[in-house]
C-alpha cells in the first residue's frame, strides 16, 4: 500500500493505520504528508505526525546523524575514484562525456537508498547502471546523433533517481512535485558548493605553487575532477539532512528573480528582434532562443512549485502568468523556426531533436497556462497546478529515453 495523501486523509482518524502506513514506505509517508495536511489543516492527527517527522529530520544526532555523514563521504569519495581513476588508462575525452554524468547521478540514488533500501529499486538501479554503461561504450565515435544521446542520457538517468527520491510513491503527482523542488534545491546548493570548492581550489594551487610551479595541472586533473564528481551528493547531503528538505533558498531566489527575468527576457527579445535577428534563417540564434526557452521554463517551473499553496492570487503569480506567456511564445517561434528549417533542409538528428523537445514542452506550458488562469480566477486551488507539472514529468523522462536509445537507430548512428 503506498502513502498517498489521499490514503493519509483516509487513515487520518485510524492512527494504528497510519502507523503501518509509515512504517511500510517511511519516505513515501513524509513526502505525502504535506499535500494531506494542507487539506485537512484541522486534523489533530496529521499535525502531530507533521511535527514527529519535522522534528525526526531536523536534528539527526548521535548514530543517524553521524550514519548520514559517513555515507555521504563514502559514495562522494565512490564517485569521485569512478571518475577519475578510469582516465588513467582511458582518454578522458572518450570516457567522461559517457560515464561521468552516469556515475553521479547514480551516486543520488545510493545516497537515498542508503536511508531507505529497498530491494527492488536497488534491483532495477543495478541493471540500468550496467546496461547504460555497456550501450555508452559500444556507441561508436561523436556524431550528432551520439552527441544527443549522450546529452539526454542524464536526463533519462534523473528518472530513476526521482523514483528513488519518491521511494515507491511514483504514481503521486505530488510526489513529483517533490522531487521538482529538490532538483532546484539541488542547482543552487550545487553551484554554492561548486563555488566554494572553487575558492578553496584557488587559494590551494597559489600557495602550493610557491613549492611546486607544476601543481597546478595535477591539480586542476585530479582534486578539481574528483570534486566536482562529489558536488551533488554533497548538495544532496545538505539539502537532505542539513536544511531537512526545508531550504528557503530556492523559494527567495524564486521570489526575487523571477520578475527580473521576466523584464530582461521581455528586454531580450525586443531588442533581438529590432536588431533584425532572426531564428528562421541565423542558425546560432535558433540555438540561443532554444537555449533561454530551457532557462526561462525552468524559472517559470521552480516559481510555480516554491509557490506557497496558501497564499493568495497576488502579484507574483502575474508575474508567473508573464513568465508562462513569455516561455509559450519563445516556444512558439523556436517551433516556428525549426519546422522551417525541417522544410527547408530536411531532417537531421539535431532538428529533430529540438522538434521533439518544443513539442513536448509545448504541451506542457498551455497546460501550465490554461491551469493558471483558472488559478488566477479563483476556479481551482493550488494543488490543481501542482499535479499538472507533477503528472507531466514522466514525459520527459520517455522523451529522453526516445533520444538516449531510439534516435541513434533511425538515423544509423550518423
Amino acid at each position: 500500500m503506498k502513502p498517498t495523501p489521499e490514503l493519509i486523509l483516509q487513515y487520518r482518524e485510524d492512527p494504528d493505520s497510519l502507523e503501518r502506513l509509515y512504517r511500510a514506505n517511511s519516505n513515501g509517508f513524509s513526502v505525502s504528508l504535506p499535500a494531506a495536511l494542507a487539506q485537512a489543516p484541522d486534523s489533530l492527527a496529521l499535525r502531530v505526525w507533521n511535527a514527529r517527522l519535522s522534528l525526526a529530520h531536523s536534528a539527526p544526532a548521535g548514530d543517524a546523524g553521524h550514519a548520514a555523514l559517513w555515507w555521504v563521504i563514502a559514495i562522494g569519495l565512490a564517485v569521485a575514484l569512478l571518475v577519475r581513476l578510469p582516465t588513467i588508462w582511458i582518454s578522458g575525452d572518450w570516457f567522461y562525456p559517457r560515464f561521468a554524468p552516469m556515475l553521479v547521478l547514480i551516486s543520488l540514488a545510493a545516497y537515498f537508498l542508503s536511508s531507505q533500501p529497498r530491494r527492488p529499486l536497488i534491483a532495477a538501479g543495478a541493471g540500468l547502471a550496467l546496461l547504460s554503461a555497456i550501450y555508452v561504450s559500444l556507441l561508436p565515435d561523436y556524431t550528432d546523433s551520439i552527441i544527443m544521446s549522450l546529452i539526454h542520457l542524464p536526463l533519462f538517468l534523473g528518472a530513476y533517481v526521482g523514483l528513488v527520491f519518491v521511494n515507491g510513491a511514483w504514481r503521486d503527482p505530488l510526489a513529483r512535485v517533490q522531487f521538482a523542488r529538490y532538483v532546484g534545491e539541488l542547482a543552487i546548493l550545487g553551484s554554492l558548493v561548486l563555488l566554494g570548492g572553487m575558492v578553496l581550489s584557488g587559494l590551494s594551487m597559489g600557495l602550493f605553487s610557491l613549492i611546486d610551479d607544476d601543481i597546478v595541472e595535477w591539480w586542476l586533473e585530479n582534486i578539481v575532477v574528483m570534486g566536482m564528481a562529489a558536488t551533488l551528493v554533497v548538495a544532496t547531503y545538505l539539502y537532505d539532512v542539513v536544511f531537512n528538505r526545508r531550504s528557503a533558498i530556492a523559494t527567495v531566489l524564486a521570489r526575487v528573480f523571477a520578475p527580473l527575468f521576466l523584464v530582461v527576457v521581455v528586454g531580450y527579445l525586443v531588442a533581438a528582434f529590432t536588431a533584425g535577428s532572426n531564428p528562421f534563417v541565423d542558425r546560432s540564434f535558433l540555438i540561443t532562443f532554444n537555449g533561454l526557452l530551457l532557462v526561462v521554463l525552468a524559472i517559470t517551473v521552480f516559481s510555480l512549485v516554491e509557490r506557497d499553496r496558501e497564499s493568495a492570487v497576488g502579484l507574483a503569480d502575474y508575474v508567473n502568468l508573464g513568465l508562462v506567456g513569455t516561455t509559450l511564445l519563445i516556444n512558439v517561434i523556436a517551433l516556428s523556426a525549426i519546422l522551417f528549417r525541417l522544410a527547408s533542409y530536411g531532417f537531421t538528428p539535431n532538428r529533430v531533436t529540438v522538434l521533439g523537445a518544443n513539442l513536448v514542452i509545448f504541451i506542457h506550458l498551455v497546460w501550465i497556462g490554461f491551469t493558471y488562469l483558472k488559478l488566477a480566477r479563483n476556479k481551482v486551488e493550488f494543488e490543481a497546478m501542482e499535479r499538472v507539472i507533477g503528472r507531466y514529468i514522466p514525459v520527459y523522462g520517455c522523451w529522453s529515453a526516445f533520444v538516449v536509445f531510439v534516435l541513434p537507430l533511425l538515423f544509423q548512428y550518423d
